[in-house]
């Protein structure tokens, strides 16, 4: 591992000023996407929370129910006119 970045810190001073930023700037996305917070991992060994998993969740689609009547939604907006 030192070996690699030894020959990184080499290869870092032969680039010219706008290479050596964009090397930064790839170094910080970097750095921000491997970072985890401290509060998602205090909770992930806590039992009471799951943390979930970095895949996104799909629901499925549900037919809301249809009732008699006017929707409550629909007095209270014309209550609050």
């Amino acid at each position: 591992m030192l070996a690699v970045k030894e020959s990184l810190w080499h290869t870092v001073e032969l680039l010219n000023e706008d290479e050596a930023c964009q090397m930064l700037a790839l170094a910080q996305c970097l750095r921000k996407r491997i970072a985890v917070p401290s509060t998602l991992t205090r909770l992930a060994d806590d039992p009471t929370f799951r943390v979930p998993s970095g895949r996104r969740v799909t629901f499925r689609a549900v037919e809301p129910i249809r009732g008699r009547g006017i929707a409550a939604s629909q007095l209270l907006a014309e209550d609050r006119r």
